[in-house]
């Protein structure tokens, strides 16, 4: 009986068994070819939705440029939901706007605040040059790392959860290349390099960039992974225009887009169904990245809008969750735990030093967000053009987590370009033009040259080189320099005198690096200066003579970008001892004296996000001469934006001084990415006061309203200040104006 039953269970078994596969041979395997179009690509999104909901399974999938990324990341095995969740909480500043200032370490930092343009030049063999794009695509590497690190010993892109390949072109030999192995994280970063906007991949000696050029919609591809039917998603406009620009860009703009449509066209012409997503019609363009929510809408609109087409392909739910089950049994989620760590492309002082603070990342499973956090001190230095990280299979068998740089084409040395125009009175302005020359490895490696010049307004050069210590944070870092600045005594609203001040100093600083956006510096200088009356006449003499001094400075910045930051609190704290300062000429008692002056001050600023784009901040700033007198020279001044503004520089001044400035900024505009950030207006409430006695502090208020935008050049600030007591002044300003 026993042995009857077992005969009849094997056999349903094996009709069951027979059926399923009658209906798998049946069944017809579906391809998709996700199209190109930067953000439009994330139209991508909708249709995968509709797909699923309607039970159509995507069995091979290729894609090219935003279409690569989109498909790559549903071929590792994640789903709509979890695609919509990840493109809607992307940072789109970080992965594709110009700059990556809340990457860089405190000393990068300090030169991006000082030189803020996002125009970025080397001067490699003698030669200057721009950079190779407006953005490193450093971020985007991170984020497809994250995406993509588990599948590091993939045989190819057919053991996927999808199978997936992913189209590029060769620009030496000018060949389309459809990598269907090797590093997944370098093959959708490879088909999505648009020229320009991040530099190509070099990968097996070719040179790789977005391949929509030759195949914006790899209809041709993903038939020759073995679909039966292809579907080809198109994202692009496909219409002619009426007319083209005689300009220069209009021209080279036209040739781009008549190769892209001709490219799609060609693509779309292989596939079986077409999908149009009519997102031109519909006003996005191709740098809508804020706006996923509705791109991923019009997708799953185009979808239902052929679903005649579709739905013939549709399979019963046993089917469908038969394809879903193989999707999950074959996606990886756990990070493997490296046994070692080893370095490509990187100088022996940098590998050096992160060897040691990696450590930590050895026999354990990997945590990705503190390694990614680890590699912002060597990120941050500026002199990698890209910092990655990937698994790789040793010999042995065992894991290693490789630690990749690639050099800047262009650089170093770099060469930083400044423009700063401020108010210095109501009807007069100072403008000046500076140049920072920064060189790696001179002459030991790790070691940083800087050498600055400023003409116009207080004209100056200045030296400073730095040099590590070893595996410690610990460096030292001496400097010197020489300047010339003018310094305004003003009265009843006007300049009654001006002092031109000349400097000569040359010193050493010690200090550690606490993390990578964190130090301090103790330092000791001997120098000289003299200053003289310019025009009118103060009633002090000139001063002359030698200056030794010493300070204790302390610095953080948080902050995402030099201009207006999203997030983040920059600040810093500096002590100063002078032992001996100059002499008065001629001799002469005084209750000013700056010998033996020890002064404290502390500024910074704390912005933060608040609804889609705006911000709140508060910048301060303090500063005392405890019981001391100073020359006027060192005394604290106020009458900047955002510190009291309303007066003029060297209007308000004192042995000790405070202020706070509150404000908020309605995000009202933005520049096209790329070529610039945000535009802001907004208002403001600041609270202070410069005086030489204790007993004499005020609270002075004042309103302030401006607009506010991010440019190629920094910052631009056009705006006013009202104080309650009537004083009112205005100001343009080009550079950094925010505390510290």
């Amino acid at each position: 009986m026993a042995r009857r039953l077992f005969t009849s269970a094997l056999a349903a078994a094996l009709i069951f068994s027979f059926a399923v596969l009658a209906s798998a041979q049946e069944r017809k395997k579906v391809g998709v070819a996700f199209g190109g179009g930067s953000a439009k690509g994330i139209a991508h999104i909708g249709v995968i939705r509709w797909f699923e909901e309607h039970r159509i399974p995507i069995d091979v999938a290729a894609g090219t440029s935003m279409g690569g990324l989109i498909g790559g990341c549903f071929a590792t095995g994640m789903s709509a939901a979890e695609l919509d969740q990840l493109i809607s909480t992307m940072d789109w500043d970080e992965l594709f706007g110009s700059s990556d200032f809340a990457f860089k370490n405190i000393r990068r930092k300090t030169d991006a605040r000082a030189y803020p343009s996002r125009l970025e030049f080397g001067v490699r063999n003698g030669k200057f040059s721009p950079p190779t794009s407006l953005n490193t695509g450093e971020q985007v590497d991170l984020m497809l790392a994250r995406i993509t690190g588990q599948y590091f010993s993939l045989a190819s892109f057919d053991e996927l959860p999808t199978p997936f390949r992913a189209v590029s072109v060769d620009l030496l030999s000018a060949t389309q290349v459809v990598m269907d192995r090797g590093s997944l994280a370098a093959a959708m970063r490879a088909t999505m390099s648009l020229p320009l906007i991040f530099p190509p991949v070099e990968r097996e000696g070719k040179i790789l960039v977005d391949g929509g050029a030759m195949n914006n919609v790899p209809a041709d591809v993903a038939r020759g992974m073995g679909a039966d039917v292809v579907i080809g998603v198109n994202v692009g406009d496909l219409t002619n225009p009426t007319e083209i620009s005689q300009s220069m860009f209009g021209l080279a703009g036209g040739t781009l887009g008549a190769m892209m449509r001709a490219s799609t066209r060609e693509g779309l012409a292989a596939a079986d169904i077409v999908l149009n997503v009519p997102l031109v019609e519909q006003g996005f363009g191709s740098l809508a990245w804020r706006r996923s929510k509705e791109l991923i809408e019009e997708g799953y609109k185009a979808a239902e809008a052929i679903k005649d087409k579709l739905l013939p392909y549709a399979v019963s739910e046993a089917e469908f969750q038969q394809w879903l089950d193989h999707r999950r049994r074959t996606r990886r989620t756990a990070m493997p735990a490296p046994s070692s760590v080893r370095f490509e492309g990187i100088s022996g002082a940098d590998a050096q030093r992160m060897t040691a603070v990696l450590q930590k990342h050895i026999g354990r499973p990997l945590d990705v967000a503190s390694l990614e956090f680890d590699l912002t001190e060597l990120q941050g230095l500026d002199r990698y053009e890209v910092v990655a990280w990937r698994f790789s299979r040793r010999d042995d068998g065992e894991v290693a987590l490789v630690i990749r740089g690639r050099e800047n084409p262009h650089a170093p040395p770099f060469l930083m370009l400044g423009l700063n125009l401020q108010n210095t009175t109501s009807d007069s302005f100072g403008v000046s033009v500076s140049a920072r020359f920064l060189s790696f490895d001179v002459p030991f490696s790790g070691s940083e040259l800087r050498l600055d010049g400023t003409v116009g307004s207080n004209p100056a050069i200045g030296a400073e080189w730095y040099q590590p210590l070893g595996r410690a944070p610990l460096f030292i870092a001496p400097f010197a320099g020489v300047g010339k600045s003018a310094y305004n005594l003003v009265e009843e609203d006007a300049v009654v005198a001006r002092y031109d001040e000349a400097y000569l100093k040359a010193g050493l600083n010690v200090g550690v690096n606490l993390g990578a956006f964190s130090d301090v510096r103790l330092g000791a200088y001997i120098g000289r200066l003299d200053a003289e009356v310019a025009v009118g006449d103060p009633g002090l003499p000139a001063v002359e003579g030698k200056e030794t001094a010493a300070e204790l400075t302390w610095r953080l910045n948080t902050q995402d970008s030099p201009v207006i930051p999203s997030r983040g609190l920059a600040a810093r704290v500096r002590t100063h001892y002078i032992f001996d300062g100059p002499q008065i000429e001629p001799p002469l008692e005084s209750l000013r004296s700056s010998v033996e002056l020890l002064q404290l001050e502390t500024n910074g600023s704390l912005f933060h996000r608040v609804r889609a784009d705006d911000r709140v901040f508060f910048t301060w700033g303090f500063g005392t001469s405890f019981d001391k007198n100073p020359l006027v020279l060192q005394q604290f001044q106020l009458g900047q934006p955002f510190r009291l503004g309303a007066y003029d520089v060297g209007q308000l001044s004192g042995d000790h001084y405070y202020v706070g400035t509150f404000g908020y900024l309605r995000h009202l505009a933005r520049l096209p990415d790329f070529l610039g950030g945000p535009v802001f207006v907004g208002g403001w409430l600041e609270n202070g006061d410069a005086f030489n006695d204790w007993k004499d502090a005020g609270f002075k208020s004042q309103a302030g309203v401006g607009a506010v935008a991010d440019t190629l050049i920094g910052a631009v600030l056009v705006g006013g200040t009202a104080g309650f007591d009537g004083r009112w002044g205005w100001y343009i300003s080009i550079g950094r104006f925010f505390a510290w």
